[in-house]
């Protein structure tokens, strides 16, 4: 098995084609479908169910995939760690809330004091950034769900609050002015996170505390795109569970509609990185800094002004 073959069989999974694969990485059809038979043949599987009209992965070709990503991944990794210094390197993944509202201050301040540092930054749910920290392609995450594996050692980092948050159109500003009690408001049209994401996971132990269930909302979209479920509840679609993080400007700007879960959810963001590796210096150093902006009042806000 050889690299390029993975990167062929990615490249068809991911366009559902062998022409536009083959367009994709500057190949001849025939040389993609070459490299697909042979894959299969190692493999004693068919990877891709054919017809005259499309192109989709078999059973086993899903399974498969997952591995191929990774083994990608690590070898992007394992490159791009020989071709600069170990030690002005970290390779960091964040779960969504960190890597758009905490990571963009944390970075901006940190390489004011470190401008030789180079950050590789992955975007991931929780679970795959502590899956990624396991198998070395990460070496520190920040994510808000923990995974009760002794092979990991966490550090609170900030602490953060679930809200509801509602479109602020008029038919949910004069809801409002009922004072609606929380099931109220959760019997509206619910835009949900992805299974995965911490704010999901702890969303659901919130639904759980109250007496609710799944099967008491009113479902219209389950979303692995923060950006895309906010674009959906300023357009008046519906109501979701949000991090605090994420909705303080659609507050401010007047694009939303804000309640406090009742009872209070309040979780924390870690830091999280392998026990049993010895970590660089840079890297304890990187982990002193972040705790040191959200322990500090006032120290976030000044990283953000240095922008």
């Amino acid at each position: 098995m050889e690299f390029r073959q993975l990167k062929v069989f990615a490249a068809v999974a991911e366009t559902k084609s062998f022409s536009k694969a083959a367009e994709y990485l500057f190949l001849s059809q025939s040389t993609v479908s070459s490299h697909i038979k042979n894959l299969e043949k190692e493999l004693h599987t068919t990877l891709f169910i054919r017809s005259t009209s499309s192109v989709r992965l078999s059973a086993d070709g899903a399974v498969f995939l997952w591995y191929a990503k990774r083994i990608l991944e690590t070898k992007e990794a394992a490159l791009e760690a020989l071709n600069t210094s170990s030690e002005s390197l970290i390779h960091l993944g964040a779960s969504t809330i960190p890597s758009a509202y905490l990571l963009p201050q944390l970075l901006n301040g940190f390489r004011m004091q470190h401008p030789e540092i180079l950050f590789d930054i992955r975007q991931e749910d929780s679970s795959r950034i502590l899956e990624k920290i396991l198998d070395g392609t990460l070496e520190l995450g920040i994510v808000g769900d923990k995974e009760e594996n002794p092979r990991y050692t966490y550090i609170p980092l900030c602490e953060d609050e679930l809200v509801l948050v509602t479109p602020a159109t008029e038919y949910y500003q004069a809801l409002k002015r009922t004072n609606p009690d929380m099931k109220t408001l959760l019997k509206e049209p619910m835009i949900l996170r992805e299974h995965g994401s911490g704010t999901r996971k702890t969303a659901d132990l919130f639904l759980e505390s109250i007496g609710m269930t799944q099967k008491d909302l009113h479902i219209i979209a389950q979303i692995n795109d923060l950006e895309s479920g906010k674009q959906m509840i300023q357009m008046g679609m519906g109501v979701s569970i949000f991090s605090k993080f994420a909705v303080k400007n659609m507050e401010a700007s007047g694009q939303a509609l804000v309640y406090p879960l009742t009872p209070s959810i309040r979780r924390h963001f870690y830091l999280v990185f392998l026990k049993s590796k010895t970590q660089k210096r840079i890297l304890y150093e990187f982990m002193e800094y972040a705790q040191k902006m959200w322990r500090e009042p006032g120290a976030a806000d000044a990283a953000e002004n240095r922008k």
